[in-house]
């Protein structure tokens, strides 16, 4: 920090020496080549005729070369015709042939499919027997046929 205010009264103290004015020369500034007298910092457009600088300043531009004279043509009006076609609405009837529909014959290959039968699904009444549990058996009577053989004694011949 203390470096910089010694660079600034350093800065501040040279500036400020007397300067010799024969060294110095009167150029020409911004202001004196008329590009304007507004301020570099003022952006709008104002035009306006500067009326403080003296014309007899100013130095025509001399010709060095007669020889460059050039004859200037006088621009005649002449009427030149055009034909120009012109447009004319007129409503004029004419025929415009429509598609009219035809039979076409167009060859177009048909497969035949051989149909094959398939049995049907149809409903069928099945019979479930649903067995009933009892807790106590019952007993029931069947009457069954049984045969019985008695052996019989054979006779001999007379004998006993």
């Amino acid at each position: 920090m203390k470096a910089f205010v010694v660079f600034c009264v350093a800065l501040a103290v040279t500036s400020s020496s007397a300067v010799d004015e024969s060294s110095k020369k009167d150029k020409r500034g911004v202001w004196d080549l008329g590009y304007g007298h507004h301020d570099s910092y003022a952006y709008d457009s104002h035009h306006h005729d500067i009326h403080h600088y003296d014309s007899s300043q100013w130095t025509p531009i001399k010709h060095y070369s007669d020889d460059h004279h050039h004859a200037v043509e006088i621009e005649k009006k002449v009427l030149v015709e055009k034909h120009v076609p012109v447009v004319v609405e007129k409503k004029i009837p004419v025929h415009i042939d429509r598609p009219v529909p035809y039979p076409v014959e167009v060859k177009v290959p048909v497969v035949h499919k051989e149909y094959v039968e398939v049995p049907k699904p149809y409903a069928v009444h099945v019979e479930k027997h649903i067995p009933v549990y009892i807790h106590k058996p019952v007993y029931v009577e069947k009457p069954v046929p049984v045969s019985i053989y008695i052996k019989q004694k054979k006779k001999h011949w007379g004998w006993f």
